[in-house]
């Protein structure tokens, strides 16, 4: 009996990871939704997670927003954090962008750092942990298949190394995610690198 309703509940999963992670990306992707709508739709799916997060009843502290560990978490999290800033800082002063991203204003990097950043994080960190842990998924799988959503949430912009980047950061996060169940410290991260790969025409 036990098996079947985690059988179920894996079909739930399936069936939420396929219409609001896979298929909004493919959508754009196939240009079937224009490029320019891509942040409007993470919003939309951003709200659709939180209303399917409140039907699950996931409390604040199960999706990783609370302030639990949060010291030793950002302690954990600031030393990574500040030498991958450095590494592109270094990139950039030998190469320089591989990206024009001068159209951007500052408007877009508040967005990104008050919006974007924390977003995701709620989407690919907090509700995904949470429903991967209700199916008894191991540890391990959780932080790949997280990785693997979040970096081809990024095949929008048709660029390898930024595949390859966002699912290298995307153990990371969820690495980290595990270990301390903390949301702060990987949104911290996230909009400081996120922000820094952006201005310097990295991603």
């Amino acid at each position: 009996m036990k098996s079947k309703l985690v059988g179920k509940e894996r079909q739930k999963v399936m069936l939420i990871v396929i219409l609001a992670y896979i298929l909004p990306v493919l959508l754009i992707y196939l240009n079937l939704i224009p490029f320019q709508a891509r942040f409007y739709l993470l919003v939309l799916a951003a709200v659709a997670i939180f209303a399917i997060a409140r039907l699950y009843r996931f409390s604040l502290v199960e999706l990783g927003f609370t302030k639990q560990r949060l010291g030793t978490a950002l302690k954990a999290i600031a030393l990574p954090t500040l030498a991958s800033a450095l590494l592109m800082f270094t990139y950039y002063m030998m190469q320089g962008p591989r990206i024009d991203n001068s159209a951007y204003k500052w408007i877009f990097y508040l967005f990104f750092v008050g919006v974007s950043s924390p977003v995701q994080e709620f989407l690919y960190r907090g509700f995904l942990f949470s429903i991967f842990s209700r199916v008894k998924l191991k540890i391990w799988f959780k932080i790949i298949l997280s990785a693997i959503l979040y970096s081809s949430v990024h095949l929008i912009y048709r660029d390898l190394p930024t595949l390859i980047s966002t699912f290298i950061i995307g153990i990371f996060w969820g690495y980290h995610y595990v270990k301390y169940r903390n949301l702060y410290s990987v949104i911290i991260s996230h909009s400081l690198l996120g922000a820094i790969a952006i201005f310097f025409g990295l991603v």
